[in-house]
C-alpha cells in the first residue's frame, strides 16, 4: 500500500502513542497480511506465523518505528512493514534471537528499512510485491467475510453459499440448485448479484484504507492509485475469483 503523506488521522495518531483504538485498527489493517506474507516467506505453520506477526508489531510499537517513519517517510508504509516481517524471520533462526534482541535490532535500522537501494534490489522487490500479494489477499477475504455477514443479516444466505459453492466447491449451477432446491436461473442471478457486491465491499475496503492513511487532499488521487494496484495484483494472481477460492480453502486470517 503505497501512502505518500498521511493527514493526522491513523498514523499521525500512532506515531504520538496512539490509543487501544487506533492499534486494533492498525491490526485489523495489516495482521492478515503480515501472517500471510511470514508464513509463505517462511515456509511457517499458522501458529508460527501469528508469532511472527506479535513480534512484528511488538517491534513497530516499543521501536517506535512508525513515529520516526512518520518524520522522514522517505519509504513507503509497506516497505518498513516488509522489512520488519524479513527482519523477524532473519532472527527467529538464530540461536542468540530473542524479543529483546529484535527489539534492539530494529531500532537502530530504521534508516536501512527506507533505504531505496536496500529495497530495490531483486529480491527486495520480489518480497515487497510478495507483501502486496498477502495484502491484496487479506483485503479479499475481508470483503468477502463482510459480504457474507451482510447476506446474513438481511437473511440472503443463499446469495453467498452460491458463491462459495461455485468458486470453492466447484460445484456446477445444476448441483447448487439442487441442494438449495431453487431453480437454476435463480442460481444464476444470486450469483451474479453476489460477485456484483463483492466488488462494491472491496471497493469500499480500498476506500476506507487510504481515507485511514492519507491526507483529504490526496485521497481521490491514491485511491484511484490503489484501486488500480489492487486490480493489477489481483489479474496478476489470477482473478478475483481464484483468490477467494484460495483465501478460504489454503489462508486462514482475515
Amino acid at each position: 500500500m503505497t501512502f505518500p503523506m498521511t493527514r493526522h488521522t491513523l498514523i499521525h495518531r500512532l506515531s504520538q502513542g496512539g490509543n487501544s483504538e487506533d492499534w486494533q485498527s492498525f491490526l485489523r489493517d495489516y495482521w492478515g497480511a503480515v501472517c500471510r506474507f511470514a508464513r509463505n516467506t517462511g515456509h511457517l505453520s499458522v501458529d508460527d506465523a501469528e508469532d511472527v506477526a506479535s513480534e512484528v508489531f511488538e517491534a513497530i510499537l516499543r521501536a517506535h518505528l512508525l513515529q520516526r517513519w512518520s518524520d522522514s517517510r522517505t519509504a513507503k508504509l509497506r516497505t518498513l512493514i516488509c522489512s520488519v516481517v524479513r527482519n523477524v524471520l532473519a532472527n527467529r533462526t538464530r540461536t542468540d534471537s530473542g524479543r529483546d534482541r529484535i527489539i534492539k535490532d530494529h531500532s537502530g535500522q530504521l534508516d536501512r528499512y527506507q533505504s531505496v537501494g536496500h529495497m530495490d534490489s531483486e529480491n527486495g522487490r520480489e518480497h515487497i510485491d510478495a507483501f502486496g500479494v498477502a495484502w491484496a489477499e487479506s483485503l479479499v477475504k475481508a470483503a468477502a467475510d463482510d459480504l457474507l455477514q451482510e447476506y446474513n443479516m438481511s437473511d440472503r444466505g443463499d446469495y453467498f453459499r452460491i458463491l462459495y459453492g461455485k468458486l470453492c466447491e466447484d460445484l456446477s449451477a445444476a448441483e447448487i440448485a439442487r441442494a438449495l432446491q431453487i431453480p437454476v436461473t435463480s442460481v444464476d442471478n444470486y450469483y451474479r448479484h453476489a460477485r456484483n457486491r463483492l466488488g462494491k465491499r472491496l471497493e469500499h475496503l480500498v476506500r476506507s484504507h487510504v481515507d485511514r492513511y492519507c491526507y483529504s487532499e490526496d485521497v481521490r488521487e491514491e485511491f484511484a492509485t490503489e484501486w488500480n494496484n489492487l486490480k493489477m495484483i489481483l489479474q496478476q494472481i489470477g482473478g478475483l475469483e481464484s483468490t477467494i477460492r484460495k483465501v478460504y480453502t489454503v489462508n486462514e486470517w482475515a
